[in-house]
């Protein structure tokens, strides 16, 4: 039996109801209309693979009326017309006006199944080519959504990074990027490492429960870019995330999540993220570096 029924138009009750039962017998649904309106108002409330249709219905609506209608209404609807008419003209002109095929009256019972398995084995192909179309095409929306979304997140990047230009330490320019970043991904813990004296780290927990101590001993080489538990000060499991330049470390990030996040370090906009931030402290280190070059070259060259 098929998963969607029939829709049969005729207005002659004797002949719609001994096509009903015979093609239900043999194991179709069948649903009828006793004329176009009728039709037409069933087809508003469901799909219908085929609509087998009289031509000829006086007083009202014709069998081409209902052609058209079907058409604009459903194109995924094959119509499939039974016409008395002796001309063949008249099914070529059914054909023309958007029916599938036709059956002539007097018909047998397997003219019209062989016809109308043709239809429906035709019907369920266009369902499938809808589905595929459909699915295309919310697949491009997806990604053109996709798209402007990591547009603007590379403007209010870009916007951080010249921001961070007038910054003269790290806490200030790392507040905006940790804010940027929680917003995004609302971790349990979000915290800045940068390298200080010895073997320790300072630890930037701008606007977070500074539950940390100011420093905390360098996390060993292997521990950055892998999952770890913050050590002994109950934060949540996360990942220490390297920050770099070539060859040079500026800092790590470390990320907590609580519930299993799924949160990827290799994810793009995280990436750019994490590049911007990169680039906003080589350039403090780089101002740094500047400035303490033009002071001792000043310092060389004053008074003996």
């Amino acid at each position: 039996m098929i998963a969607e029924p029939i829709l049969l138009v005729d207005d002659e009750e004797d002949l719609r109801t001994f096509l009903k039962e015979a093609l239900t017998s043999d194991g179709y649904r069948v649903e009828m209309a006793a004329d176009a309106a009728g039709a037409l108002a069933l087809m508003a409330t469901q799909h219908y693979p085929v609509v087998l249709t009289d031509l000829n219905m006086p007083g009202g609506p014709t069998g081409f009326d209902l052609i058209e209608a079907v058409k604009a209404l459903d194109p995924r609807t094959l119509c499939v017309v039974i016409t008395g008419f002796a001309s063949m003209e008249t099914a070529i002109q059914a054909v023309r006006f958007g029916a599938y095929d036709f059956v002539q009256k007097p018909f047998k019972l397997l003219e019209i199944e062989a016809v109308l398995d043709r239809a429906l084995e035709h019907s369920l192909v266009l369902g499938q080519l809808h589905a595929y179309q459909s699915d295309l095409e919310n697949r491009v929306l997806a990604r053109v959504q996709d798209l402007q979304q990591f547009h603007e997140e590379v403007l209010a990047l870009n916007d951080l990074l010249v921001a961070s230009q007038r910054e003269v330490s790290e806490a200030p320019l790392l507040a905006p990027f940790l804010a940027h970043l929680r917003a995004r991904l609302n971790p349990a813990r979000c915290l800045a490492l940068l390298p200080a004296a010895g073997d320790r780290w300072q630890v930037l927990d701008p606007g977070g429960a500074a539950a940390i101590p100011a420093s905390h001993p360098a996390p060993p080489p292997s521990a950055l870019g892998a999952p770890l538990e913050w050590d002994g000060q109950g934060g949540p499991d996360g990942h220490l995330i390297p920050l770099r330049s070539g060859g040079l470390l500026l800092g790590a990030l470390y990320l907590g999540f609580e519930g299993g996040h799924p949160f990827q370090p290799e994810d793009r906009a995280f990436v750019l993220w994490r590049r911007q931030l990169e680039a906003a402290l080589l350039g403090l280190r780089r101002t740094r570096d500047l400035v303490g070059a033009a002071r001792s070259r000043a310092g060389r060259a004053g008074p003996a």
